[in-house]
């Protein structure tokens, strides 16, 4: 590539560095980047191939790239600026200050990306969880994937997942009104709407943004959602976070990635024990057999983050708040099956039936304690948001 052309490229890419980063650095891997059967995995595997960088990451990386790259290129790479704009982004080489240092450790031996453009706020240094999960997840895996989220958020622990539908989306949304909040590990470049429910105006991608969370992506920002692709967030997921909680997931579930990842860097992974017969239970199952440790309630994802050198904020509950008898705002008979059937949804018809009630007085109550935010309404039916009592009614 020519001096001037390069120059050029760098001074475009110039505001959308985050801090620390050279744009000298990543115009030139942009640029490098652009031509098919180019990756920048790639790059990472030669240099650990040869044993590692001589000198930093960025000034390695460099001295790589330059000399394969040409004009076209640089005006390749210049197209691609106005998308991250748009979203907002920032973006970071290995190595650099607005890097997370989490998935910098031992690079390139382990599979750090080479850079990360991020949307909104950048994860925080410590302490973190990765809760992934099935996409078609039960009502119960959802249940519990929100319950454990909304717990390690309440003690100021962040909640970190792949963004996903089912066990992803549900700790997410869970995760977002505590303390320790919720980023997204995308599988797809920022310009691309995908899951499109969760990239659409206010759905949940949005939503996180507005809760001082973050979206990251290793990708361009056009790459689209193809399944390696997809399967290679695992990873960062897994990098970022001190301890891994797989909920449900069949035999070859992404989430066994997450978890293998995580294992490899030295990271202890948890599992929600489940229920032998269902394909979704396969995952966590293997794991447990392989020896991680049972995850059952709150407490244990929280006690697993002590001890393993990551101080949880003492002065917050460390389990979500509980549904009780005394602050309920449905009638006894339709709380006590929902109470019961917990986290698993139960139909509106199937609360009729059961709580002998009619079907009027069932529905209303049910309206009200979804706006007292007691009652959350799903595709499968009604669950109560918080764990119940035990014993309450």
């Amino acid at each position: 590539m020519s001096g001037t052309a390069l120059w050029r490229l760098a001074c475009e890419v110039e505001e959308l560095v985050a801090p620390g980063t050279q744009p000298a650095v990543l115009a030139a891997l942009l640029a490098w980047a652009v031509r098919p059967r180019r990756t920048l995995e790639g790059l990472r595997r030669a240099l650990a191939a040869r044993g590692g960088p001589d000198g930093s990451p960025a000034e390695a990386l460099l001295a790589q790239v330059q000399e394969h790259v040409d004009d076209q290129d640089a005006a390749a790479a210049s197209r691609l600026l106005p998308r991250w704009r748009a979203r907002g982004c920032r973006v970071s080489v290995v190595g650099d200050p607005g890097y997370p240092a989490r998935l910098a450790e031992d690079w390139p031996s382990t599979d750090g990306p080479v850079l990360l453009a991020t949307s909104g706020a950048r994860p925080p240094t410590a302490p973190t969880v990765a809760v992934v999960g099935a996409r078609s997840a039960s009502s119960y895996g959802t249940g519990i994937a929100a319950w454990l989220a909304e717990a390690a958020s309440a003690a100021g622990v962040h909640v970190v997942s792949g963004g996903a539908v089912g066990i992803d989306a549900a700790a997410h949304r869970a995760a977002l009104e505590g303390p320790g909040g919720t980023s997204v590990v995308l599988g797809c470049g920022h310009d691309v709407g995908y899951p499109r429910g969760h990239a659409r105006a206010g759905g949940l991608f949005e939503r996180i943004l507005a809760g001082g969370g973050g979206l990251l992506s290793e990708q361009l920002p056009a790459v689209p959602p193809k399944a390696g692709i997809v399967r290679a967030r695992n990873r960062i997921v897994a990098g970022l976070a001190d301890l891994v909680v797989v909920v449900e997931g069949g035999p070859r579930s992404g989430a066994l990635l997450t978890a293998g990842a995580a294992a490899e860097r030295g990271r202890p992974v948890l599992a929600v024990p489940g229920d032998i017969r269902l394909a979704g239970s396969a995952a966590p199952n293997r794991l447990l057999a392989e020896g991680a440790g049972a995850c059952t309630e709150p407490a244990d994802l929280l006690a697993a983050l002590a001890s393993d050198r990551v101080a949880v904020a003492a002065t917050v509950p460390q389990t979500p708040a509980r549904t009780t008898g005394a602050m309920t705002v449905l009638p006894r008979e339709v709380h006590r099956e929902l109470a019961a059937a917990w986290p698993r949804a139960v139909t509106g018809d199937g609360l009729i039936d059961r709580s002998g009630l009619p079907a009027g007085t069932v529905l209303a109550a049910l309206t009200r304690a979804q706006v007292a935010g007691e009652v959350v309404g799903r595709a499968d039916g009604f669950v109560l948001r918080r764990a119940p009592e035990p014993g309450g009614r």
